[in-house]
């Protein structure tokens, strides 16, 4: 089961305030549906370089739109990750669009004590077959991205980081401060712990994520564009 997140009068937001009617709560599962559908709307395969290698146009079913031979696929990914132990899923809710989800972010909180054990021995989920996707470059990808972690912090990979997976605003609600708001609950959990948080950012994310003081330690390339391992040291040297 996720982490739960008790909301605090001070919570971090980095950047534009964001409008009065936006709420920042925990995910819980009647949003997985919403998440699932902003997720195919922000990394759609005509907009996203990587969606559209992992979802490639030969794979796709005739007659369905691009990407939504996937949702199935991500509504079962995102289900897992919300009972995944390690993770902590947050929305913003709109209130004035009737408490609809307009953003998500996914986390992987630190390991701490007897939750050492209890990471070893977490069962993974199988993966939902999905015809749509390209698997073979969904395990490079994911291989690329296991690596750069493992050369930031050695063995123990990202159980001593606060590791944001990503985050997905609705096209239709961009430059409202949602993502300043996602962002910023993992700064200040991770700032407030003195423990690094860690990311892979896209050439688009980049100039957001440094704005939010994340320095860039490395480039590599996925799928021929450069990526960018980023970093916000908190913990002592």
């Amino acid at each position: 089961m996720q982490r739960r997140w008790k909301p605090s009068r001070d919570t971090a937001n980095p950047g534009r305030v964001p409008n009065m009617s936006l709420r920042l709560r925990s995910a819980t599962e009647a949003d997985l549906d919403a998440i699932a559908a902003i997720s195919a709307a922000a990394f759609h395969p005509t907009t996203d370089a990587v969606a559209r290698r992992l979802f490639p146009p030969h794979l796709q079913p005739p007659g369905t739109q691009d990407g939504d031979a996937a949702r199935p696929w991500r509504l079962a990914r995102k289900t897992g990750k919300l009972h995944a132990h390690r993770t902590v899923m947050m929305v913003v809710a709109d209130d004035a669009l009737e408490g609809a989800i307009v953003g998500f972010s996914v986390w992987e909180a630190p390991v701490r004590g007897q939750e050492e054990e209890q990471d070893e021995e977490a069962p993974h989920p199988p993966e939902q077959p999905c015809p749509a996707l390209d698997h073979v470059a969904l395990a490079e990808m994911r291989g690329i991205v296991a690596a750069d972690a493992r050369r930031r912090f050695g063995e123990r990979d990202t159980k001593d980081v606060w590791h944001l997976d990503y985050i997905g605003v609705h096209p239709q609600h961009q430059r409202r401060g949602i993502g300043n708001m996602l962002l910023g609950w993992g700064l200040k959990e991770a700032a407030k712990e003195g423990i690094d948080c860690y990311l892979v950012a896209t050439p688009a994310g980049r100039p957001f994520y440094q704005a939010a003081g994340l320095d860039v330690e490395e480039s590599f390339p996925i799928f021929g564009a450069p990526h960018y391992s980023m970093v916000r040291r908190n913990a002592p040297n």
